[in-house]
C-alpha cells in the first residue's frame, strides 16, 4: 500500500431486511414490530423481542368445521403418484357418467319402447312423491243408508241423495236418532260436507250441534257443527278400514218450533 493511499472506510452493518411473513393460523405476532412468527419461537425473528404475551392469530370458523388432516407418521413417505391416481380415476368417471348420459337422451328420442317406459317410470315416482306430500280425496257414496229414526216424506236416502232442498227429519225423542250409512267396502274418511236444517226454513226444525260417529271397526269421533244453513266442510279421523258409519245426533240446536232434528245433506270424502 503507497504512502497516499487510504484504506477504504467500512461502513456501518445494515440490517438485513427479510419480507414480512404473511400470518397463519396460530401465529405469534410481535408486540414490538408486529411481525408473524411460528408458533414454536419463543423470541420474534425480526427484532428479537420476547413472545410471551404475543396475540395469536385465530383460525378461521369456516376451517374449524373441516376435518383434521393427519401429518404423515415418521419413517412414512408421500407418493405423488396416488394423487394423479385418483385425478384419473375421477376423470374416468365423469366421461362414463357423460357417455351414458348422452347415450339415453338419444335412445330416449330414438327408440320409442324405451321412451314408454322411461315416461311410466317417472309418472309413478310424481305420484309417489305426490303421495307422501299431498292426500287426495275422493267422495264416497253409500251402498246403503237407514236410520233409527225417521219422520213421514223424509227418509235417510234424503241425506246422501245430493240435493240442496231435501233432508232426512227424525223426532229426537225419546232417544237422539243416528244415521248408518254402508260404504260397502273398506274406507278411510277424511272429511265431509254437512248441511244442516229445512233448507227453505231453518227454524222449523232442529239443526244438528255434534255428531257422535261410531265406525264398524268399534272407534268413534266426535264433530261440533254450527248454526248456519251454508255448507260445512268438517274433518274426521280415526275412520281408516271401516265400512260403516253410524252418524248420531247427541246435540242440538233447538228451534223455535217442532220436536224434530233435520240434516240436509251429509257427504264423505276418503283417501283414494
Amino acid at each position: 500500500m503507497q504512502p497516499t493511499d487510504q484504506k477504504p472506510a467500512t461502513g456501518a452493518h445494515r440490517p438485513r431486511l427479510t419480507e414480512r411473513r404473511a400470518p397463519q393460523p396460530g401465529d405469534l405476532i410481535c408486540g414490538q414490530c408486529g411481525e408473524a412468527n411460528p408458533s414454536t419461537r419463543k423470541f420474534c425473528a425480526r427484532c428479537g423481542s420476547a413472545l410471551v404475551e404475543a396475540a395469536v392469530v385465530a383460525e378461521k370458523w369456516w376451517r374449524r368445521l373441516l376435518p383434521k388432516r393427519k401429518p404423515p407418521e415418521a419413517g412414512t413417505r408421500r407418493h405423488r403418484r396416488s394423487g394423479a391416481a385418483r385425478r384419473g380415476i375421477g376423470k374416468a368417471v365423469r366421461w362414463s357418467f357423460l357417455i351414458a348420459l348422452l347415450g339415453a337422451v338419444g335412445a330416449y328420442g330414438l327408440i320409442p319402447s324405451f321412451r314408454s317406459v322411461v315416461n311410466t317410470q317417472a309418472t309413478s315416482v310424481v305420484k309417489d312423491v305426490k303421495g307422501i306430500f299431498v292426500t287426495e280425496l275422493v267422495p264416497v257414496r253409500p251402498t246403503g243408508i237407514t236410520a233409527t229414526a225417521e219422520s213421514p216424506d223424509h227418509p235417510p236416502l234424503m241425506a246422501a241423495d245430493n240435493a240442496k232442498n231435501t233432508f232426512w227429519l227424525a223426532p229426537v225423542e225419546p232417544k237422539p236418532p243416528a244415521l248408518v250409512l254402508d260404504f260397502g267396502r273398506e274406507v278411510d274418511l277424511r272429511e265431509a260436507i254437512i248441511r244442516v236444517g229445512n233448507p227453505d226454513d231453518l227454524q222449523t226444525a232442529h239443526r244438528p250441534k255434534k255428531l257422535h260417529l261410531v265406525y264398524s271397526t268399534g272407534k268413534t269421533f266426535d264433530l261440533d257443527i254450527a248454526d248456519t244453513p251454508d255448507e260445512q266442510k268438517v274433518k274426521i279421523e280415526n275412520s281408516a278400514g271401516a265400512t260403516k258409519v253410524e252418524v248420531h245426533v247427541v246435540e242440538v240446536h233447538r228451534s223455535l218450533q217442532g220436536n224434530e232434528v233435520a240434516l240436509a245433506e251429509i257427504e264423505f270424502f276418503a283417501v283414494r
